[in-house]
């Protein structure tokens, strides 16, 4: 992927606008298969160190679909999801509870 549109990726999702940080997880679908495996891996990183920190349910829901779209692609090798552990289970609602499913055995006692 090209660097400058990385870079600006990466930009919008520590913007502190919550909506242009959910437009930047949402967007990962639509480049996925161009990231390196160290762009993948940082984005993904970056992602997971994000969501407990996430107050909106769509933003946390965006998050969790970008970790999603780069499993798809067997991009997700490398990227540490111990983070999820984080996220207050009073934040996870019905709409999240698939994807922390399929995290959990990545993440310590998350089994």
């Amino acid at each position: 992927m090209e660097r400058a549109y990385y870079i600006d990726f990466l930009r919008d999702l520590l913007d502190p606008d919550e909506s242009v940080r959910t437009d930047a997880s949402d967007r990962v679908q639509d480049f996925v298969n161009l990231l390196s495996e160290t762009q993948a891996r940082v984005a993904g990183d970056l992602i997971a160190m994000l969501a407990p920190h996430t107050e909106s349910r769509g933003a946390l829901e965006a998050l969790l679909h970008a970790l999603t779209d780069l499993d798809g692609c067997g991009k997700l090798e490398g990227v540490d999801l111990s983070p999820l552990g984080s996220i207050p289970k009073s934040a996870i609602f019905v709409e999240h509870r698939e994807y922390m499913e399929e995290f959990a055995p990545h993440i310590p006692g998350g089994e």
